[in-house]
């Protein structure tokens, strides 16, 4: 008898407990970067993440938005790319009130969204992502 005991504890002990909805794992302020390129054109890929992240319902978690203006090398966005040494966009800075000296730096969405706002993405979207990252490479 105590042996059919100990396994439902057990079983119950492994099952997850349920996150609040807008709790966050570190994150207490994100701040989204996105790219206007030197023509004055918009990143697509940083219109596309934008859409997802709409899409997703997750706009009202994301704190400020910056842009990496190519045009102006003093913009906040570049500022910030310079400083965490990222390269490509869109990217998220991520930080946490209790910490405000240590910033977490996110270049894929889909990662974003899972360590920080504890949704995970399917296995489509986070194939669209790559490919659009590889595209961009490419042309």
């Amino acid at each position: 008898m105590f042996s059919r005991a100990g396994h439902v504890l057990k079983v119950a002990s492994r099952m997850p407990m349920p996150l609040l909805p807008m709790e966050r794992h570190f994150a207490s302020k994100v701040t989204f970067v996105k790219k206007i390129y030197s023509d004055g054109s918009t990143c697509q890929k940083c219109d596309f993440v934008w859409k997802q992240i709409q899409k997703d319902g997750l706009v009202d978690r994301i704190d400020r938005t910056v842009v990496a203006d190519e045009r102006d090398m003093s913009s906040e966005g570049i500022v910030l790319a310079t400083k965490h040494k990222i390269s490509r966009a869109p990217f998220f800075v991520v930080n946490d009130d209790e910490k405000p000296d240590v910033e977490k730096v996110y270049d894929v969405y889909f990662k974003l969204k899972k360590e920080v706002f504890d949704v995970e993405s399917g296995e489509a979207e986070k194939n669209e992502e790559i490919i659009r990252g590889m595209m961009k490479q490419v042309f």
